[in-house]
């Protein structure tokens, strides 16, 4: 049985056996009067003696100076008392007493005869303007049970990790749902909201990420940020990227008349992609699957484009060596070209009669590129990074009169400069054979 039964049992008890007791206490807005009920009828001689009050933490020595009966008609209602005290107290708790007065007739300590131990005294504050608790059911004394906190890993902050989480808590709270395929309800509500904390997480490092400069990843934070240090930061422009084509004849190609496009068919089926070929039209873009994603890219250059064959793939020239590399920040080297027609007799060969083959001059672009691997000779060897573009300032054509071979020396501007040795030809392989040409040159 709570404190709650017992307490209103005994008042039952209190008011059947013709005790006295008290059974509240308000107090006044001025804080100067208090307003105390009794269980059944008040005693006919009561005074200011008989009224002790204790406590305060700013205020003590509370003392009462009136005491005022209000007689209920009705017997079976309660009798009031208005205390009038010499001061009002602070805002901590009260102790109402009704005592038997001492020798000298002041409040003594002992209960007054005919007084419930349990109830000649009660407890009360000094709040004005506050509702009083008197006639109230009283809270609950204790206090609620308390659940164990659950074991959370603030380390989970990604999608798969927020979902393993989740659904070991779903199994010590719901033991009895095992169920685990993704077309369950439960395992949907799951899946959702591992997707919204992952989300969560993202923002919460971005916030954090973007706040400050060394770490910042977006244009726009970094735009803020050299604000306020008066800095004009530029719009930039796009991504740009050179291009090598091949063609197997001399075509033009009219400004305005082609683009270029980067088409992803990864995600379809493979007996459901297209065979796409190395040219497509409007209408071949238009055909491509929904699951398909196509991105096209505008040339930057502003005339029409002329590819020949022969810039597909230039080698370059050794002087006869077996062995050649360009070094780390060179700004020139030696192509090899062709006659573009038989020579005609002995001594030809240096009169500019014949034609060549290579149609490069300055202002034009080749991209350098290794296509061998320099030791095993293997296309799959070959090193991706080692691809540079250089802008030839100058083309000067000359022939190698040793072996009748016609060259172009070329040159770049030192702003272009090789940012890695380049070998040209080398010898590798598990013979030490002659690998051939290592790297090449690429013109269109």
């Amino acid at each position: 049985m709570s404190t709650e039964c017992r307490a209103e049992r005994r008042r039952a008890e209190v008011r059947a056996a013709r005790l006295n007791g008290v059974d509240g206490v308000e107090v006044s807005d001025d804080g100067l009067t208090l307003t105390v009920t009794f269980l059944g009828k008040a005693p006919r001689d009561l005074g200011p003696e008989h009224i002790r009050i204790e406590g305060g933490r700013r205020i003590t020595d509370v003392r009462a100076i009136d005491v005022q009966v209000e007689r209920a008609e009705d017997p079976d209602l309660d009798d009031r008392v208005h205390v009038t005290l010499d001061k009002a107290g602070d805002t901590s708790t009260y102790r109402l007493r009704v005592v038997e007065p001492d020798a000298y007739g002041r409040p003594g300590t002992e209960p007054r005869r005919g007084f419930d131990p349990r109830y000649h005294a009660a407890d009360f504050e000094f709040r004005p303007a506050c509702p009083s608790e008197f006639d109230c059911q009283t809270a609950e004394p204790h206090p609620p049970k308390t659940r164990p906190q659950p074991v959370i890993d603030y380390l989970a902050r990604d999608y798969a990790s927020l979902r393993r989480l989740l659904l070991d808590r779903m199994t010590l709270t719901a033991p009895d749902w095992v169920e685990r395929h993704v077309p369950d309800l439960g395992v949907t509500l799951v899946e959702l909201l591992a997707y919204v904390g992952d989300q969560i997480s993202y923002h919460q490092d971005a916030v954090a990420t973007e706040a400050y400069l060394d770490t910042a990843r977006r244009r726009v934070s970094v735009r803020r940020h050299v604000r306020l240090v008066d800095y004009a930061m530029h719009d930039g422009c796009n991504a740009r990227a050179w291009i090598v084509l091949e063609a197997d004849r001399r075509v033009t190609l009219e400004r305005g008349g082609f683009r270029f496009a980067a088409i992803d068919v990864g995600r379809l089926d493979p007996r459901e992609r297209p065979d796409l070929g190395p040219v497509l039209s409007e209408e071949d873009l238009a055909r491509l699957p929904h699951a398909a994603t196509c991105e096209v890219f505008e040339p930057v250059g502003g005339g029409d484009l002329t590819l020949y064959p022969e810039h597909n793939r230039i080698p370059f020239w050794t002087w006869g060596e077996e062995e050649g590399f360009l070094p780390e920040g060179a700004t020139s080297a030696t192509l090899r070209d062709e006659w573009a027609e038989p020579a005609a007799g002995p001594g030809a060969a240096g009169s500019g009669a014949r034609g060549r083959k290579l149609r490069l001059k300055p202002g034009d672009v080749i991209v350098i590129e290794e296509v061998l691997g320099r030791e095993t000779g293997s296309p799959a060897d070959a090193d991706p990074a080692h691809r540079q573009a250089v802008r030839l300032t100058s083309v000067t054509p000359a022939v190698d009169e040793l072996y009748d071979q016609p060259v172009l020396e070329v040159t770049w501007d030192p702003a272009d400069a090789l940012a890695f040795p380049v070998c040209v030809r080398a010898r590798g392989g598990p013979d030490c054979r002659p690998l051939g040409e290592v790297s090449v040159a690429r013109g269109n």
